[in-house]
């Protein structure tokens, strides 16, 4: 099945990814499998991303690399104008770290006004850092989420099962560990990654009211991953079923992304 189809995503759709677990590789998997529809995309960041993520994506005149969002705007319809139906890559500014050179990109009411402007078909927006962890907690900051976000895609990874709850597991362990209950030093287990799911402060915070929530289960790449993965779906379910759209169970690093998706049932 496609990334796509189980979303079930619109013929027009602004997507945001948050949380962590393998979030750069869906969204680079997802852009790739949206960039066949020959549709108007817009590919950035609200946050701050790794220049090399987007490489692939960057094809003659499409990336768009500028200070002032006006004149980002100018030329994201242009490009559109001269070249029909193909993804744009926006950068704000370059920021170099310990790790590598980051990109930055527009701010996020920009995002929303050329969004309501209708310059594009698809937005695809990497709305939260993680620093390669499998699991993080967001801080007061985070995430940055565009209010025009349709569909919001939170993401986890199940390696993160019953790895020791410290900083080098977990991203903003100690706020993890407010939010789930679980002490520095324990197990992550299913009940506290349910916990951090269907928190108000958890994977899904400062969701847009009416934005649809799906939850991607990512990393389960054998057997036992599945089988975690649906204690994790049960729990969650439990827990949180009417505040959740769907939940989408597979691996975004394998040629098979999609394993299982869970739909919600609608309830009056």
């Amino acid at each position: 099945m496609l990334i796509s189809k189980a979303l079930n995503l619109k013929e027009r759709a602004f997507i945001s990814l948050v949380g962590a677990g393998g979030k750069s590789t869906l969204f680079n998997r997802l852009a790739e499998e949206l960039a066949l529809k020959n549709k108007r995309m817009i590919l950035t960041t609200t946050t701050k991303m790794f220049s090399w993520q987007l490489t692939s994506f960057i094809k003659k005149g499409n990336l768009i690399e500028f200070n002032d969002e006006k004149i980002m705007e100018d030329n994201i319809k242009k490009y559109f104008f001269q070249n029909k139906n193909r993804e744009i890559v926006l950068v704000h500014h370059r920021i170099k770290e310990k790790e590598g050179e980051k990109i930055s990109g527009p701010e996020p009411l920009y995002l929303d006004k050329w969004w309501e402007d209708k310059i594009a078909d698809y937005f695809l927006v990497e709305a939260d850092g993680a620093a390669g962890r499998s699991v993080k907690a967001p801080a007061s900051h985070e995430p940055v989420i565009p209010l025009s976000t349709t569909d919001l895609i939170g993401v986890i990874g199940i390696d993160a099962l019953g790895l020791s709850l410290q900083e080098e597991n977990v991203f903003r362990s100690q706020i993890f560990s407010r939010l789930t209950g679980l002490n520095l030093g324990e197990k992550v287990g299913v009940e506290a990654l349910a916990f951090l799911i269907c928190h108000p402060e958890g994977l899904f915070k400062e969701a847009p009211p009416d934005c649809r929530r799906h939850l991607f289960i990512n990393k389960v790449e054998d057997s036992n991953g599945l089988k975690m993965a649906e204690e994790l779906t049960f729990e969650v379910l439990k827990i949180c079923h009417r505040k959740i759209s769907d939940i989408i169970i597979g691996a975004a690093g394998h040629k098979e992304v999609i394993t299982e998706v869970i739909r919600k049932v609608k309830t009056s």
